[in-house]
């Protein structure tokens, strides 16, 4: 029995510690965030606001890096498995989102078609984005090799191209925005009207809009 607990005290103590978690990400942790690729790998990350490549050509997240609420998290996992049975994934482009980073988009963009206005009384947040409550997730469909598949438009494209009723669009795209929606759908996920990338979870009124920054 001393030669054994011996041996794992030895193993425990060579074995490598595991990366302490930064600030932001404990804040985050406390507020019942996940990082969906952490349990799911298969997951394709092209997170846009952490590059130029997104309406407002800025860099406004300083990683790319999703984080949810722990339900729409699950969700999101439950779609992504059902649509790898039939060859298919998830590419992620926006999860949570801090309110003082709605502010600058609606600055930018100052339509409610496509984003949310933000406003606060007294210092506190009372409208903003379904993304500022970590409940609301945008996406895009790749196949098995985890190429994008063809939309009716691009991510952030504003116009009527990205409306979910719009069929002027090739077969394929059209498809393919249809079996997004299904797989979402499926899960519990609301679809947004102007938007065919953007996904709203169930219950996000009973979580809080936050401006934890992200890590």
């Amino acid at each position: 029995m001393r030669r054994l607990l011996a041996a794992l005290f030895l193993l425990a103590f060579l074995a490598p510690a595991a990366p302490a978690l930064s600030g932001a990400e404990e804040d985050l942790t406390r507020a019942g965030f996940v990082e969906p690729v952490a349990l799911d790998r298969s997951l394709v990350l092209d997170m846009r606001y952490a590059g130029t490549n997104n309406f407002s050509g800025q860099a406004v997240y300083p990683s790319a890096r999703c984080f949810l609420r722990a339900d729409v998290a699950k969700r999101l996992l439950a779609a992504q498995a059902e649509l790898r049975k039939k060859g298919l994934g998830l590419k992620l482009f926006d999860c949570y989102r801090p309110f003082h980073v709605q502010e600058r988009f609606w600055a930018i963009v100052p339509d409610e078609r496509y984003v949310a206005r933000p406003e606060k009384k007294d210092g506190v947040i009372v409208q903003g984005s379904k993304h500022n409550r970590g409940a609301a997730v945008d996406v895009g469909l790749v196949d098995s090799k985890e190429r994008e598949l063809p939309m009716p438009s691009g991510f952030d494209d504003f116009t009527e191209k990205a409306h979910r009723d719009y069929q002027g669009a090739s077969a394929e795209a059209l498809k393919n925005r249809a079996a997004l929606e299904r797989a979402m759908s499926a899960q519990g996920f609301e679809p947004l009207p102007t938007e065919w990338w953007h996904f709203d979870g169930p219950g996000w009124q009973g979580y809080e809009m936050l401006d934890l920054p992200l890590p």
